[in-house]
């Protein structure tokens, strides 16, 4: 089972192998690596895909995840839409759709996800046989052991056996995951931080405003994160690892236009960022200096390799992140530059989907931990 797992993992983080670079990178005989790359071939979820170079003697038979048989599908829930996606055993999508969604029971969200999976599928040649797991991220705290979501304060959900819910809807094993640690898996199983054993994914949500009145404008930005430690993911004793109780104000509280009124909506505030209008760019100065101490405390405390951030909205994160490395700069005693690499993620849209599949991927790749 070790050599096994062995073998696939570096076959996953290698992309292209052959048989004697696997016995000679593991430390495993010849003999065994073979016998094991023939049942994983057997399986399906290893292929030979051509020649490799040669060494002196015959050409060595190259090797790499198949990209063939092993499919997942992966949900993103939030407040505003659903996106989701079919990964191969890489990770990589392989059909997406997203669509607007308000905030709904559980039964209907889950009746939701189901017609949007057959979708994906159909556009994808494939049916729900074909699919060896499934994987839902949503905001709020979870108990991922069980798959309840504890509460959710955007989907306004408390103590939902989703996890269930969704396995009797469509007969597959089904992980239920935050959506901040969702980034955190894809960061690490699949992107960047792929080489590094203890990282902090943090998910900024600017697109809807979290409103403390009637008024929206009065809102706090939504922060979550997610922690990856010696390579695996931290829930914490009770599952709530992550959750990010300090209050930012989003930045359109005090953002102004030219003409000294409040922007009418986000959109308009992100084109003023880009124009360098110089109230939008006071308010992303002030939101970064209000999750400076924030980003500096997560560093000092966890002492990550890297804090990546994911975000809803890309423009307004990498301006943030501009500013963030700057504040952190200015903070020299309490924040040594260069050693914690502060980042944007890579993953795109469709991260935290990704995300979502991971666990499943996990036990494909027989690493029941992650699970």
């Amino acid at each position: 089972m070790v050599n096994r797992r062995l073998i696939l993992e570096r076959i996953r983080r290698s992309g292209k192998t052959s048989r004697a670079e696997l016995a000679e990178s593991t430390a495993i005989r010849p003999p065994t690596v073979s016998a094991i790359v023939k049942e994983l071939i057997d399986e399906g979820l290893v292929s030979e895909v051509g020649n490799g170079q040669s060494r002196g003697g015959r050409l060595p038979r190259m090797l790499s995840l198949s990209l063939q048989k092993t499919r997942t599908i992966g949900f993103e829930v939030s407040e505003t839409a659903i996106l989701g996606g079919v990964c191969d055993l890489t990770g990589t999508l392989i059909a997406q759709t997203g669509a607007d969604f308000l905030p709904n029971t559980p039964q209907n969200t889950v009746d939701r996800l189901a017609k949007m999976g057959e979708e994906l599928l159909a556009a994808a040649g494939l049916t729900w046989k074909d699919i060896s797991g499934v994987g839902v991220a949503l905001p709020g705290h979870m108990d991922p052991a069980r798959g309840v979501v504890r509460w959710s304060k955007p989907l306004g959900w408390k103590d939902v056996p989703l996890r269930r819910m969704c396995e009797l809807r469509w007969g597959h094993p089904t992980d239920v995951v935050n959506d901040s640690m969702a980034g955190g898996m894809a960061s690490h199983f699949l992107g960047m931080g792929r080489d590094i054993k203890n990282l902090v994914y943090m998910y900024l949500r600017f697109n809807v405003i979290e409103a403390h009145s009637d008024d929206t404008v009065h809102g706090v930005l939504g922060m979550g994160s997610g922690i990856i430690v010696n390579g695996e993911p931290y829930h914490g004793e009770f599952g709530a690892a992550g959750e990010i109780t300090t209050l930012v104000s989003h930045p359109l509280v005090d953002a102004r236009a030219e003409t000294g009124e409040a922007f009418h909506d986000l959109g308009a505030f992100v084109e003023a960022v880009k124009d360098g209008q110089p109230s939008a760019l006071a308010a992303m100065d002030r939101v970064a200096r209000d999750m400076s101490d924030l980003i500096v405390h997560a560093v000092n405390f966890l002492e990550p390799g890297m804090l990546i951030l994911g975000s809803d909205n890309s423009e307004l994160r990498d301006a943030l992140l501009v500013r963030l490395r700057r504040v952190l700069d200015e903070h020299r005693l309490r924040h040594e530059a260069g050693k914690t690499k502060i980042v944007a993620s890579e993953l795109g849209e469709y991260g935290v989907v990704r995300g979502a599949v991971v666990p499943a991927l996990q036990r494909v790749f027989r690493m029941p931990r992650w699970a």
